[in-house]
């Protein structure tokens, strides 16, 4: 009987360790064509470019993604949202519609790193000058298209300017 159960009992782990044989063959799996894209990609091609400051970009992305349809807030009787979005930089207060899509954003940072078109700027026009405290400002309206600007007081000496500029130039 001992012979018996011991011979069942190897039989049986005997099977199971050649029970599947591997294939060195990978399978190609064939995906249909599918585009991801953010409704508010249009939102993020307007108000970002190469001059963008880093710590701006993070809050606008957050704002492109944000899924209005899964807030607590959305209603689907609505016909507009707004949202507040900060950082220790910066707000957006960005109004969405009753799909997500962004209507309108209002945007203002301190304390950013300024552009080399808007330091060269700045320091041609006004040499020998100190930049001592800077904000960057975007309006975006979806139906007008944006508009993005430099404030900022520089100083020299006793004197102190407050000045604003686009990356077009002076304001």
């Amino acid at each position: 009987m001992k012979k018996a159960v011991f011979g069942l009992l190897f039989l049986g782990f005997t099977s199971l360790a050649f029970s599947q044989e591997p294939k060195n063959e990978a399978q190609e799996v064939a995906l249909e064509g599918v585009t991801v894209t953010s409704p508010n990609f249009t939102y993020l091609n307007s108000v970002q470019d190469k001059n963008t400051p880093a710590n701006v970009k993070v809050l606008e992305r957050k704002a492109a993604s944000f899924d209005l349809k899964e807030s607590p807030i959305y209603n689907r009787i609505d016909e507009a949202y707004e949202i507040f979005f900060s950082n220790s930089k910066g707000r957006i207060v960005a109004t969405y519609d009753n799909d997500g899509k962004i209507l309108s954003a209002f945007e203002k940072f301190g304390d950013v790193v300024l552009p080399v078109p808007v330091r060269n700027t700045i320091f041609e026009e006004y040499p020998d000058w100190k930049v001592n405290s800077n904000a960057y400002a975007v309006t975006y309206y979806r139906d007008k298209g944006v508009k993005k600007t430099y404030h900022f007081q520089i100083s020299k000496n006793d004197r102190k300017r407050n000045l604003k500029l686009t990356l077009k130039g002076w304001k």
